[in-house]
């Protein structure tokens, strides 16, 4: 009986490359076993089971991969086939399985902010669903896109015309919907900065007050208070002063509603009479306090503001009507009259001598 060599069968490639799949995949399990304690670990700490959802669908692609780089490294051992072909088909395989959890994983993570933004999480307002889905359709096409790339450079197929075709359709694409791209960055750019959410009360420009509706890709639909929806671009409000009156700690607005009087009355006389009774009229916040500032005098009379708080920034209408029906009934209950403005024109000279003969008849002659 021949004397079996050791070293010989060390050195054979078929043994190799068993015991290299054996080692990859003992090595596979321990990688994702590792894995799995490290995740489960964090996903301890929290409590909406996004890392348990990313955990399940990351263990398959780590596992798959170490599997392929001992497939490789077993068919440079055996020389079956072509090593190229092997190395493009394994790549592929490594491709799709690795695009298919990105885009698993996508899902998942839409689908708990999607959840979150339902909760009222703060700056998540723009999670609805046009969004989602628009959100939904691109990670996948630019899964798509990058897969088909990377598949292309493993076969060895030219893709520099394939780059320049791209480069010339964006280009033309660029340049044909340029307003459409600047509204669609500037509706990025609101939803990362945040400066208005949907239900909150903004004026645009100092001219357009509403309360926003929606928030679109490509415009963002304002309601006014005259019951006229507004269709704004994104890039234009990207580029106005808008005024969020609904933002802060809490969605007051104040209202500042000007009145004159007569002369001889004094700020402690008027908070006395137009104070009493504003905390229970409607339209306002009961909890803050109204203030009556003295502005100064003027030419007609005495100026003051009466500084009221509205409970709803969309009603500042009604809150004005509110405030100043409450500052005219008070000062009639008082007697207090409201100032005008008169002006008194002084003549004199010879033009007062000529209009005064005019206007004032001399005495009757007896004939």
């Amino acid at each position: 009986m021949e004397e079996l060599d050791l070293d010989k069968l060390l050195a054979s490639p078929e043994l190799q490359a068993a015991g290299g799949l054996i080692l990859a995949l003992l090595i596979g399990y321990a990688i994702s076993t590792a894995l799995a304690g490290a995740l489960a670990r964090a996903a301890a700490r929290r409590h909406d089971g996004l890392d348990d959802h990313l955990l399940a669908l990351m263990r398959r692609p780590v596992w798959t991969t170490v599997v392929v780089v001992a497939l490789e490294w077993a068919g440079d051992r055996l020389h079956l086939v072509d090593q190229a072909t092997l190395d493009a088909a394994l790549g592929t395989v490594l491709v799709v399985v690795w695009a298919a959890a990105l885009v698993r994983a996508a899902d998942e993570v839409l689908l708990a902010l999607v959840q979150r933004a339902r909760m009222g999480q703060a700056g998540l307002g723009f999670m609805h669903g046009r969004a989602t889905m628009l959100v939904h359709f691109l990670v996948r096409v630019v899964v798509l896109l990058t897969g088909l790339y990377l598949v292309m450079v493993l076969w060895g197929l030219d893709v520099r015309a394939w780059q320049v075709s791209a480069g010339v359709a964006g280009a033309v694409l660029g340049f044909a919907a340029q307003d459409s791209l600047g509204n669609l960055i500037s509706a990025v750019l609101l939803y990362g900065d945040a400066p208005l959410r949907i239900g909150d009360t903004i004026v645009v420009d100092g001219r357009l007050r509403g309360r926003v509706t929606d928030i679109g890709w490509r415009s963002t639909r304002v309601l006014t208070n005259d019951g006229v929806e507004v269709n704004l671009p994104n890039a234009l409000l990207g580029t106005q002063r808008i005024v969020n009156e609904s933002a802060g700690p809490n969605e007051a607005v104040r209202l500042v509603c000007e009145f004159t009087v007569e002369f001889g009355r004094t700020p402690e006389e008027l908070r006395a009479i137009v104070l009493p009774g504003v905390a229970g009229l409607p339209e306002l916040r009961p909890d803050l306090p109204a203030e009556l500032q003295f502005r100064g005098p003027t030419e007609a009379g005495l100026r003051f503001a009466l500084l009221v708080h509205l409970a709803d920034p969309a009603r500042r209408t009604q809150g004005l009507d509110v405030a100043n029906s409450h500052i005219l009934r008070s000062l009639r209950a008082a007697g207090v009259a409201l100032a005008y403005s008169s002006h008194a024109v002084h003549v004199g000279g010879p033009l007062a001598d000529r209009l005064r003969a005019a206007l004032v008849p001399g005495p009757k002659t007896m004939s």
